[in-house]
């Protein structure tokens, strides 16, 4: 749940980036891919028919997209750190 909260707040609320709409894009991608993937394997298991090379990467193409952008706004967190301190001892 904070994990939750603090990209909220981190690339929502507080600063919008490149890495917020890496995000946003990724998830959308790879939940597409998935469910268009979903949708022709079950069509394939129903009718017997095997999916083609076309449908298989209309599938597979957003998934690895989305895994991409998530990996990418991952590098683009573990490179934003603060450079100078808050607060002064």
């Amino acid at each position: 749940m904070r994990f939750f909260k603090r990209i909220f707040y981190s690339y929502f609320l507080r600063d919008f980036n490149a890495a917020s709409v890496e995000l946003v894009l990724g998830f959308v991608f790879l939940i597409f891919g998935f469910l268009i993937g979903s949708f022709y394997w079950a069509q394939s298991i129903k009718t017997g028919i095997s999916a083609t090379s076309g449908t298989v990467m209309l599938a597979a193409l957003p998934i690895i997209l989305g895994m991409q952008l998530l990996l990418s706004a991952l590098s683009f967190d573990m490179k934003n750190l603060p450079k100078e301190p808050l607060q002064d001892n």
